[in-house]
């Protein structure tokens, strides 16, 4: 998949159709994400599921995509994407976060073992471009295992894992999804400086509370969490309430509002009673 990924993306360049692409590069043993503009640096491009090409640059607090469309307003670009950056994208873009307009999306599936690994429930953009559709895990064990306990096991699992926080703010920092200017999570008056851990629960429940209708599921917060404390699960449970509630999915249509957004003084009551 890789070559022909790679042939199209070096096809567009040249015929202009777009300017940039946006999608990993491996240099030297590494990858992160790069902006491609000549043919010739295309055989450096790698597709990853492991690294996303949404992240949020700190301490601005603005996505990559933003900081290049503010400079570049008329580039078209292009972005090599996976299931989970597109459901990225569809997000930021719901909140004038990024310019969906200007963007050319390259999209490639996942395999079943990738999908596995991720314990993602939909492994593909919505018009993938490359690769086959293959099925996501509908079913999580491990978060099947933790509804079978009452809610005083659950709460003291929760306890114990979250007990483990080093407050480094990794799954914070690898949130396609976190870009409020000023975070929750560093004031003074809602989480103690200086207290590792972070009292339970306030600390992480801010972050689940902020996330709840726009939570892609990416797992990039599980992965990048150096204590293994499991996050992803927390992702899957309310991505599951939001979904039961609200009959929404964060991620799937850019013209779906969130249930979630609304404004209480313009029309309280039915902004409530069309949400309920």
């Amino acid at each position: 998949m890789i070559q022909q990924v790679q042939q199209l993306c070096r096809d567009w360049l040249t015929s202009g159709k777009v300017g940039a692409i946006l999608s990993i590069k491996s240099e030297n043993g590494n990858v992160a994400p790069y902006l491609f503009t000549k043919p010739e640096e295309i055989d450096a491009l790698v597709i990853s599921p492991k690294y996303p090409v949404n992240y949020m640059c700190r301490p601005i607090k603005k996505n990559i995509f933003m900081i290049i469309q503010e400079k570049y307003p008329e580039l078209k670009l292009g972005v090599v994407a996976k299931g989970c950056d597109e459901r990225a994208l569809i997000e930021l873009a719901k909140r004038e976060l990024v310019k969906m307009q200007n963007l050319e999306i390259i999209g490639i599936t996942c395999d079943k073992k990738q999908a596995e690994e991720c314990r993602c429930p939909k492994p593909y953009p919505n018009q993938p471009i490359f690769g086959e559709k293959v099925e996501g895990i509908s079913e999580d064990k491990a978060t099947e295992n933790l509804l079978k306990k009452d809610l005083t096991e659950r709460l003291e699992f929760w306890r114990y894992q979250f007990s483990k926080c080093i407050k480094c703010y990794g799954c914070r920092n690898i949130c396609p999804l976190c870009f409020c200017k000023e975070c929750a999570m560093e004031q003074e008056w809602l989480v103690k400086t200086g207290t590792i851990p972070p009292k339970f629960p306030m600390f992480h429940f801010i972050r689940f509370y902020h996330l709840a209708d726009r939570c892609i599921e990416c797992g990039g917060c599980e992965d990048s969490c150096p204590m293994d404390i499991p996050l992803r699960t927390v992702s899957k449970l309310l991505r599951k309430e939001v979904e039961k509630l609200f009959n929404y999915e964060a991620g799937t249509d850019v013209k779906r509002e969130s249930p979630l957004i609304t404004d209480l003084e313009i029309n309280p009551m039915k902004e409530l009673s069309d949400v309920l």
